[in-house]
């Protein structure tokens, strides 16, 4: 995995062969190694969470020099999944938004605040930030998945889905039904069903993903929330492709186009559980994870 990204190295005849006698600026710009473990965009966030960090986009490094890596602070903090954002308790999903730093009036090309910006995390249904975050600080933060990125009016932004730490405790009873397969979530051994997915077609999903849904539906608060009108569930959500909602009554709907790899399936969940704000959530989180990159 690079950690350690050189700066590029030029020929004296310059990229396209005809030397650097002519009009350039290359001179004004930073042109120095960087930190595969300081991304500075989502681009290069993903990189680092996949190990394909490429130099561009990323802070400059600390050290200067290759060879150092295993005895940088930034290194040893990222390997210790040290820190990340404090995650807001029985909350599976947040919303990212990219915040571009103001500009320095009067600093042209030296400016520092020049590409760089910083994240509010917000619930997903629109509300108030809850958190203010760096680059950093997301890719530090143990247990969780990225959904692909938007653009809207608001500017960019991107989900964070959680992974619940008492996954592994739940229980998912699956049965083939016909040509397709039922699944019963139970949040742990003897207890109560929380729900029945039924997949129509194909499964698209993996194990993983009804531990993490039941987990998150045995979170629930001591007092449940109100129940909350169905258009609280939107029918694509931003950042999740191929993928459609629909809720009616105690049921709710995930359809789901062929992709790479999977085949095309509709899934209908049917709720043992209050259809409140924690099961929605749960819902959307859940369709979330099934197309995190």
């Amino acid at each position: 995995m690079p950690t350690f990204l050189e700066q590029p190295t030029y020929s004296l005849r310059g990229p396209d062969g005809q030397g650097w006698n002519r009009l350039s600026l290359n001179a004004h710009f930073d042109r120095l190694h960087q930190c595969g473990w300081q991304p500075r965009r989502f681009a290069a966030l993903f990189e680092a969470l996949t190990g394909r960090q490429q130099w561009g986009g990323f802070g400059r490094c600390f050290v200067g020099h290759p060879g150092s890596c295993g005895t940088c602070p930034v290194q040893l903090r990222r390997l210790a999944r040290e820190g990340g954002i404090a995650w807001p308790e029985r909350v599976p999903l947040l919303m990212a938004r990219v915040r571009p730093w103001p500009l320095t009036p009067g600093a042209l090309f030296a400016d520092p605040a020049s590409g760089r910006s910083s994240l509010e995390l917000s619930p997903w249904q629109g509300r108030q930030p809850v958190l203010k975050a760096g680059w950093v600080e997301i890719l530090n933060t143990p247990g969780h998945t990225i959904s692909w990125c938007w653009q809207d009016g608001q500017g960019e932004a991107f989900w964070l889905v959680r992974d619940h730490p008492a996954a592994d405790a739940a229980v998912v009873l699956s049965r083939k039904l016909g040509t397709g397969m039922r699944h019963e979530l139970y949040g742990g051994p003897g207890e109560p069903r929380l729900a029945v997915l039924t997949c129509h077609g194909s499964c698209a999903h993996e194990a993983y993903h009804l531990r993490h849904l039941a987990a998150d539906l045995a979170d629930r608060p001591d007092r449940a929330s109100a129940p909350g009108p169905d258009d609280e569930i939107p029918e694509r959500l931003p950042g999740v492709p191929l993928t459609r909602l629909a809720h009616d009554g105690g049921r709710s709907l995930i359809h789901r186009d062929s992709s790479r790899g999977y085949g095309s399936s509709t899934v209908q969940l049917s709720w043992d559980v209050p259809f409140d704000e924690t099961t929605a959530t749960a819902l959307v989180a859940h369709t979330v994870r099934l197309m995190a990159i």
